[in-house]
């Protein structure tokens, strides 16, 4: 009988299905955020040899459970915490991601909430549309000069380094993971949270989500912000206590964050960032473009092909099996 691959949330790019199909494995679909019940019933009646994991709520034990063939599951992205990997260690099925893929468009987007909240173009675009035309109106200003800090200096970062310092920012990095000597040119150091948050006029985060970055960003940290400065958001919503994000908003504590993802996601139709002036916010959509939706397909099912095949995978794996 076959290989079969059941993507959770939405089909893969057609490079992704194009590739398994050429290798003869059956690909299944699911729509996004699939119920947990449909997930177990789809998984025991294809016996799933592999499972991408892309728009899901969780997958658990349960839902691993339900295909006794599953070799494999492969994150359809770089993060993984809609998967219970400790669960999966226990089950001795291997997780893997796709690292790296979707850098450059989350990196670039990155830039873009930085530009448009720095340039004033939420509120501009909505005055011009209304019928304004007031130049003092206007509450952009260059970002020219302005100290740039990252939290996080994975591949992201270090892009959305390369990207801001052509715009003539300078850029500061705090990330005590980060091997001495693997940030880059141009890219300064610095081992305190806070000496990063005193000094940057703009804070970008590009941290995963762990125990110890779980509200990393909160009332005692963005009390350490310039009130002049933005906080960009293109990592996991949980990284920030959003109420305490909220109050520093509102209370001129900080000038403005760019947000592309969330806590819960969606989030409240009610959510009372949208009423802000000083807020941009997107659907976690950053890595999500055309082409990294291309690479990361291509990515992950390279990845879930060849540890089928018994090769050794390029990639690192959360879970060993």
């Amino acid at each position: 009988m076959g290989l079969t691959v059941v993507t959770l949330g939405g089909a893969l790019a057609p490079e992704g299905e194009a590739l398994l199909a050429q290798a003869g494995i059956k690909s299944v679909s699911t729509q996004p955020y699939p119920g947990k019940d449909e997930v177990i019933a789809l998984l025991a009646q294809t016996q799933a040899d592999a499972v991408v994991v892309r728009l899901v709520d969780r997958l658990d034990a349960d839902i691993m459970r339900a295909s006794p063939k599953l070799k494999i599951i492969a994150k359809h992205g770089a993060g993984t915490n809609d998967i219970d990997v400790a669960a999966a260690g226990a089950l001795n099925i291997p997780v893997i991601a796709a690292v790296g893929a979707n850098a450059h468009s989350v990196a670039e987007h990155t830039i873009a909430l930085m530009l448009g909240l720095a340039k004033d173009m939420r509120n501009q675009d909505a005055f011009v549309r209304q019928g304004g035309w007031d130049k003092t109106f206007y509450k952009g200003r260059e970002l020219r000069g302005s100290v740039l800090g990252l939290i996080g200096a994975g591949m992201i970062g270090r892009l959305v380094a390369g990207m801001a310092r052509a715009l003539g920012l300078s850029v500061l990095c705090y990330d005590p993971y980060a091997p001495a000597g693997s940030l880059g040119e141009g890219i300064e150091r610095t081992d305190s949270l806070e000496s990063l948050l005193r000094q940057s006029d703009i804070v970008s985060l590009h941290c995963p989500l762990t125990e110890a970055t779980r509200g990393l960003i909160n009332a005692q940290t963005l009390a350490l912000m310039k009130p002049s400065a933005l906080l960009i958001n293109t990592a996991r919503g949980e990284v920030v206590d959003e109420p305490a994000l909220l109050a520093a908003l509102t209370g001129g504590r900080i000038a403005g964050a760019g947000l592309d993802s969330f806590a819960q996601e969606p989030p409240a139709a009610d959510n009372p960032l949208w009423g802000l002036e000083n807020v941009i916010v997107s659907s976690h959509c950053g890595g999500v473009t055309p082409e990294a939706r291309r690479e990361v397909s291509l990515m992950s099912v390279r990845n879930v092909m060849a540890f089928l095949n018994g090769e050794v995978l390029a990639q690192r794996l959360f879970v060993k099996g």
